[in-house]
């Protein structure tokens, strides 16, 4: 990393600038625990500067060198699953250079000395770190240390999977979500283009990449459980069947990769659309902790507490805390209370037994309890066909209609309320042959379990006390063989199986008077309760294989196949009004992946890629609605999804390295297109396969390090997603409710597909610098933005949501104190207060509800980690 003088300060004595470079890579280096995991390296000869760089983003270490001391000094290869320690070992050979530790524990490249150093050879992989620590080198023999290079992986430098599809691909570390004040998981997709998440609740929460991934889009006060999202979520190598599953997580992270494209053979059959991939910090074997506070408007407070340390020489542990909660911005003007809001506490625990260099185990478990008040507000009620029969409707029954986009006001009887407990716990496994081969094994139990307690959005009592209840159960184990890296071949193989049990409750209690039979036009509703059972149960076997060849030093070829074999099998029954009975289904489905990429590389520091992929997504069983009255039994089997993808990069540096930049263009073709429409004959929302749709557009990103002070990151992605066969969609309520009311079906043939905006654009700035009183502060920037997209499957236009574009301010500083470190800063998000919804849908008689986004919240954070 270069040192650049700026501006007009005078020149710093190199003696000043040592005491200074020390004192601020000290300060950082108990939060970064000098890591004794091992990570895959594969780096040809160059010179050893841009080496030192790859394996400290690649590991996360600190490390302090002189820059003069690697001018003009080329690097040996380095390559297999090595340790930070062990890869810069290798790579020092024949230099004249070795690796040391200060007694403050920081890694360093000096001269070698007469007397041989410690290196990963004798290093004690228990602890982490060499066993006799060599001693900081006198004022005569000691190299000037310029800098300290402290490079955590981010979004350009992503720690990939060897056998990974070279598609695109976004890292956000845990740190950067701290430093840009991400509250929720919704607003992830602030700093991820082509990511799209919409949700209302933890149950009720769709991903999608690039328009691909979860097929919801319409809601009936129940969910259908039987079908999975084709962006698949991770975490720590474990698969969430639902992405509400995640809990208290999202507090305790390392970093998150968002993968496009499909990635079926190394992730599974149901990662056709995509991947969030999400890990955790490991233990470390020296003692770290740390405490931060956050206060905001709105009554936002987050607590989150983190100890982590030695057990014995041999087992560490780690244990994180989390406390936040929130008031909402939804206010009820019945009673005064403040709604959509919600409170969580988790914790997280873990062991990591490490008894030498070649074994690990780690074992974690997390549990999470959570209340929310969900509170859609009502966007809009529409004129059709001369007359609007929201407003008819509601005058029938002395509703008060509050329309709420502008005050987030609502006037109800009654108010959504939904209490979930969830938890798990897995293992993993770790073996390194001295081969080199890798054996992982992962095993894994989550539960999640949802209460809700959901009314009408009026303010007279239509129903209350309703909802569907959740329990799924999911557990999961899973094998993998990686080879060590060949001169002209390495692969992996593996094995996974999954189990699942999901059950649902679902109620719809109207009440006892004639207010719901005047609302709905029958007095059938009065004093009504429907009642909805449904079961799921899954299993899935799978096996992949996947191998690189290396034909020459410029070009790779990887190819790889994945087999899913599942057995699905449920019903569903309903009770008192359309009573149906299902019996119970079994569907079973061979499911094939496969995956062919080419890299080449154009120059030492630029690559080009084409990779092409085709995946079929998990079946799905119509086991929460009881369509099949009218349209059949066959309608309660929906079919495996079909994607096939390509997609065209280029990536690398440029600049001596200052602008990392990558272009890419893509095409995805989806058959079978799983997703669920509304029946309005039984209330109730129903599995589909709904014919073809096609994603096409580009992407590009840059990060651009001018100096050592400024980070500037810029994203965007254009996606053209239209439906190219969809003859038979149902129809929006505009035809529904006008005088082609009659229509059954609706063709949206070359219509854009939902949940997919055309244009998603993030940018960000940062600047940082250290003073010689030892402080670090920073300012920085974010914009993020999206065009409009619709809503719904149907393409209503009354639930085209428009486009916003946010922007968000941070600035903050920090130093030592005592034996650990201390930060403090103050943060807007939405600076301009943009009103902004994450999701509309259709609501009764031509009106539609929509989940407004966070409004400008001014704050502060307080953090203290040694």
């Amino acid at each position: 990393m270069k040192k650049r003088q700026t501006g007009t300060t005078p020149p710093v004595p190199r003696h000043a600038l040592h005491l200074l470079a020390t004192t601020l890579f000290l300060s950082a280096a108990p939060a970064m625990a000098q890591g004794g995991s091992t990570h895959a390296f594969h780096l040809a000869v160059q010179p050893l500067n841009r080496t030192l760089l790859s394996i400290a983003a690649e590991s996360g270490v600190a490390l302090s060198y002189d820059p003069k001391l690697v001018e003009s000094v080329n690097a040996a290869p380095v390559s297999g699953n090595l340790t930070a320690a062990e890869a810069i070992a290798q790579a020092l050979k024949g230099t004249g250079l070795e690796l040391v530790t200060t007694d403050s524990r920081a890694l360093s490249v000096r001269r070698a000395q007469a007397a041989p150093a410690t290196t990963s050879e004798n290093a004690d992989p228990k602890a982490d770190r060499p066993k006799r620590p060599v001693p900081a080198p006198s004022d005569a023999e000691k190299t000037t240390v310029l800098g300290a290079v402290t490079v955590s992986a981010n979004r350009s430098r992503p720690k990939e999977d060897p056998q990974r599809a070279p598609t695109s691909s976004y890292r956000v570390t845990g740190r950067e979500i701290d430093e840009q004040h991400i509250t929720s998981l919704a607003d992830l997709q602030q700093l991820v283009p082509g990511l799209n998440i919409q949700t209302t609740d933890p149950s009720d929460t769709q991903f999608t990449i690039r328009g691909i991934g979860d097929g919801g889009g319409q809601t009936s006060g129940e969910q259908n459980i039987g079908m999975p999202s084709s962006v698949a979520v991770y975490l720590d190598n474990v698969y969430l069947p639902r992405p509400g599953m995640l809990g208290g997580a999202l507090a305790d992270i390392d970093y998150v990769d968002v993968l496009s494209g499909a990635q079926g053979t190394t992730f599974g059959a149901n990662s056709t659309g995509g991947v969030v991939d999400i890990h955790t910090p490991l233990p470390s074997f020296k003692p770290t902790g740390s405490t931060s506070i956050s206060i905001g408007e709105h009554g936002y407070v987050q607590n989150k507490t983190m100890f982590s340390g030695p057990i014995t020489d041999t087992l560490a542990g780690r244990i994180d805390f989390l406390h936040s909660s929130e008031n909402g911005t939804v206010t009820n003007l019945a009673n005064g209370d403040t709604l959509n809001g919600s409170s969580i506490n988790a914790v997280r625990g873990q062991l990591l037994y490490k008894p030498d260099s070649r074994f690990s185990l780690r074992l974690s478990a997390d549990y999470s309890n959570e209340n929310d008040t969900p509170t859609a507000v009502l966007y809009a009620s529409h004129t059709i066909d001369g007359s609007n029969p929201f407003l008819t409707h509601s005058n029938l029954v002395g509703n008060r209609v509050v329309y709420g986009g502008t005050d987030h006001d609502v006037d109800l009887d009654d108010e959504n309320h939904i209490h979930l407990v969830q938890g798990g716990a897995s293992a993993e496994a770790n073996y390194r042959f001295d081969s080199g081969y890798n054996l992982r094994s992962v095993s894994a139990y989550r539960y999640f379990s949802y209460l809700p307690s959901q009314a009408d959005s009026l303010s007279v009592p239509i129903y209350a006390n309703s909802g569907t209840q959740i329990l799924d159960r999911a557990w999961s184990q899973d094998f993998r063989l990686d080879s060590p890296h060949g001169k002209y071949f390495d692969y992996a193989v593996g094995a996974t199986y999954l189990g699942e049990n999901q059950a649902t409750q679902a109620f719809t209690r109207y009440a006892n008077s004639t207010l719901p039979g005047l609302y709905y036009g029958s007095a059938s509703y009065d004093g009504l309760d429907v009642i909805r059972l449904g079961t799921l149960h899954d299993e899935t076997w799978s096996a992949f294989t996947q191998g690189t060849v290396h034909v020459n030093s410029r070009f790779d070829v990887t190819a790889g196949v994945r087999l899913t074999y599942e057995k699905k099998g449920g019903q569903f029954i309903r009770y008192n009004k359309a009573p149906f009975n299902s019996g119970y289904l079994i569907q079973y489905n061979t499911l094939p992946s496969a995956t062919l990429n080419f890299r080449y590389l154009l120059t030492r520091d630029l690559s080009s890629y084409l990779a092409l992929s085709y995946g079929e997504k998990s079946g799905g069983l119509n086991v929460s609605a009881g369509a099949a009255k009218q349209a059949g039994y066959n309608s309660l089997v929906i079919q495996p999804e079909r994607t096939k993808s390509a997609e065209l990069g280029i990536k690398g540096e440029l600049l001596d390295g200052d602008l990392i930049a990558k272009a890419d263009v893509f095409l995805t073709y989806v058959n079978a297109f799983q997703t669920q429409s509304y029946d309005p004959s039984t209330d109730s929302t129903y599995l589909t396969n709904a014919g073809t749709f096609r994603s096409r557009g580009a992407e590009t990103s840059l990060q651009y390090t001018p100096d050592d002070h400024f980070l500037i990151q810029t994203s965007a992605v254009y996606n053209d997603a239209r439906y190219l066969n969809y003859h038979h969609s149902i129809c929006p309520p505009e035809v529904t409710l006008g005088p082609d009311g009659g229509t059954a079906v609706c063709d949206l043939t070359g219509r854009q597909v939902f949940n997919a905006p055309k244009l998603t654009l993030n940018a960000s700035v940062r600047y940082s610098w250290h003073t010689l009183n030892g402080l670090s502060s920073f300012v920085s920037a974010r914009y993020s933005y999206r065009t409009w997209m619709y809503g719904t499957v149907d393409d209503s236009s009354f639930t085209r949501i428009p486009g916003y574009g946010l922007v968000s301010l941070a600035a903050g500083t920090g130093g030592k104190f005592s034996r650990g470190n201390w930060s403090a800063s103050i943060w807007v998000n939405n600076l301009f207060n943009k009103t902004y919804y994450r999701r509309l849908v259709e609501s009764d008689y031509g009106s539609v509800v929509g989940w407004i986004g966070e409004p400008r919240m001014i704050g502060g954070t307080l953090t203290y980690q040694f």
